[in-house]
Formats: structure tokens, sequence, C-alpha cells
């Protein structure tokens, strides 16, 4: 029979994630350690986050790094809602021409659009660098546009590329996501998914052969979850797609080497994955 270890799991999250730790910060009365996170793949996420309140500190849902949902939030594409399941947000989405292209970005909570341009091999993009126009106009029509409406953001665009100041146009229109992620799965000829790494961030890839196309940025519900022992502090984000993430506050001066080998060998170094 699956089931989820529960009272145990907050150990078993630290011996997962403890081997990548990627950067030590210190001050002059704590010491921080932070991870690159790992997904577990599949995990019981509501489930996990119940037991945890049974024994530990329990703080989400977040979106990242905020409370606050950020992006914006569609239903209604059956491959994404059983993926990401039913609260997932969309950040932004990327559309490729060469090393330049256009992203559309929802920076207040869905209440409105910004559209830009961007080359991923320059900072500042100049005229040159712009994708032909009947391509631009071609991907507003994407989102919904008239032809005369993709013109002038078209044109309102160009007059944005002004020395280093990014190329961006604020609208209030809510782009046809569906429509956008259907030419995707059209005009593609596969995609690959990256999996979240306790934050909840993740995204899609599109190609067609070799030349990639497109992206889209989602982000699902983190938690955290807090074990204190003394003054040391562990806290593991954990995410709805199996990420977890690991981060250590110790005493200035502590071996955290030492303090993780007594906890994991004294509670158990068993993962969240069902059983």
């Amino acid at each position: 029979m699956k089931k989820i270890v529960s009272l145990m799991l907050f150990a078993g999250l630290i011996a997962v994630a403890y081997a990548l730790f990627a950067a030590i910060l210190t001050s002059s009365d704590h010491a921080y350690y932070i991870t690159d996170g790992k997904n577990l793949d599949q995990i019981d996420y509501d489930k996990v986050i119940s037991n945890a309140k049974k024994a530990y500190v329990v703080d989400g849902p977040y979106y990242v790094n905020t409370k606050q949902k950020l992006g914006l939030h569609l239903s209604g594409i059956r491959e994404l809602d059983e993926r990401l399941g039913d609260d997932y947000r969309i950040l932004w989405i990327r559309f490729y021409y060469e090393d330049s292209g256009i992203e559309i970005s929802f920076p207040e909570g869905g209440s409105e659009t910004k559209i830009r341009f961007f080359n991923t091999d320059k900072i500042s993009v100049e005229l040159k660098d712009l994708p032909p126009d009947e391509w631009i106009i071609d991907k507003f029509k994407l989102f919904g546009f008239s032809e005369q409406k993709a013109r002038d953001s078209l044109s309102q665009l160009k007059d944005a590329i002004t020395g280093y100041h990014e190329p961006k146009i604020l609208i209030k229109e809510v782009p046809d996501f569906q429509a956008i992620y259907i030419y995707f799965k059209e005009t593609g000829s596969n995609s690959t998914f990256s999996l979240p790494a306790g934050e909840g961030s993740c995204k899609e890839t599109f190609y067609r052969g070799d030349e990639k196309i497109g992206e889209i940025n989602y982000v699902v519900q983190n938690t955290r979850i807090t074990y204190h022992d003394g003054n040391r502090e562990y806290t593991v984000k954990i995410d709805r797609l199996g990420g977890v993430m690991l981060n250590v506050k110790l005493p200035a001066g502590e071996d955290s080497f030492t303090s993780f080998y007594f906890q994991s060998s004294y509670y158990g170094t068993e993962s969240l994955r069902e059983r």
C-alpha cells in the first residue's frame, strides 16, 4: 500500500537536499546555507503539507518567493490542468525568431500585459535586431489583435527603442493564451518541460526540429516547512510538482556538517516519495 512518510519527512528532505548546497552566506551572528534544489517527481503535495502541520511550522502558499499570486491564471487546457494542477500561473511567454523575438508577461498579477522585444545576445535592442515586421504582426494576431491594432502595437514598440531603455509597451488586454499554446503545439515538432526545484518555477520549451520557437514560464504553489532545533533553523520549500529546496540557518561558527549528520542519523533519511 502506498503511504507518505509523515513525521520523519523533514529529516528526509534535509538528507535529499543537503548534497546540493550551492552557496554559503555568513553574517556576524549567523551562517546561512542554501541549495539549488531537487525534484522528487511523484509526491502527494496536499498530504505532505497536512502531515507537516502536525509537527512543524508550515507557511504558505507562496508563488516563488511571494504570497502574491504572480502572473496570469488561465484554465481550460486539459494537458496543462492535468500536469500543473488547478492554480498554476503563467509568468511570461516568448516567441523566438533566431536570437531575437517578442516576450509577453504579466507583471501585476494579470491586471495588465507587458510586451517587449528581446535579443538573447544583447542587453539593448536596436531596430536592426528585430524579426521581420510580418512575423511580428502574425504573432500579435495570435494575441487576438486586429490587423490595425497589430500594426499600431508594432509601431509603438519600435518607437520605444531608444538608447538603453527596455523597448516595451503596456496594454490592458489579456492575450488569447489558448490560441498561443495551440500555435506552439501545432507549429512545433517537440517540446521539453523543466521541473521545478522547490520554488515552483518551471518552463516549457517548444522546438521545430532543432530550432527553438517558444517558451512558457509557469509557476505553481510552494510551501515552507520549518523545523527549529535550538538556534538552528531548517526550512524546506516544497512545491506542488515535487520540487524541494533546503535553507539552513545556524549560529555563527557551528559546524553544519556535524549538525546535519546528527540530525539525519537520528531521525532517519526517508524521502517524500510515495511508497
